[in-house]
């Protein structure tokens, strides 16, 4: 194949993403417990850096889990194009050009580089760089729109 057909495809909150999130965080706090577990019925005889530990411990998951849900709350949300007509950036041979859209972006906002990183079939982590250098992450899934998955897999493997 040439080049890939061009598609919109809508990015979002990935429910396998926030999955994957709550079992990290159920693990953490499981492998808390299980060390608290012998001092939990006489915490006041737990040597003190066994209880500062566990308070540290605690914190710090605590931590964790709030950066973990912030961060899944401001997943990006919006649409990934690949036009296969557009004019490429300066550098690059092959015809084609991502755009990154959200509704503040009507026109869309051009994208220098998007690259798999994770390819789990029907999920896929991507990398997209800005013109500026800036990059973001973006979690697609099947689940969003079955019918065009084939063809976002297509763009995005051309570039391989």
């Amino acid at each position: 194949m040439r080049n890939a057909p061009s598609v919109v495809f809508p990015v979002g909150r990935c429910a396998f993403y926030a999955g994957l999130l709550c079992a990290l965080a159920g693990l953490g706090l499981l492998v808390l417990l299980l060390w608290w577990w012998p001092w939990l019925g006489a915490a006041a005889d737990a040597p003190w850096l066994t209880r500062v530990a566990g308070w540290l411990g605690g914190l710090l998951w605590l931590g964790w889990a709030g950066f973990a849900w912030r961060s899944w709350l401001n997943a990006p949300v919006g649409w990934l194009q690949w036009d296969a007509l557009g004019a490429p950036f300066s550098g690059q041979t092959r015809a084609g050009v991502w755009h990154w859209h959200r509704d503040a972006l009507a026109d869309g906002a051009p994208l220098q580089q998007v690259e798999r990183v994770l390819d789990l079939q029907s999920r896929m982590l991507l990398r997209v760089r800005n013109p500026d250098g800036a990059h973001r992450w973006l979690w697609v899934e099947c689940d969003s729109d079955p019918t065009r998955w084939n063809d976002l897999r297509r763009a995005l493997v051309r570039l391989a």
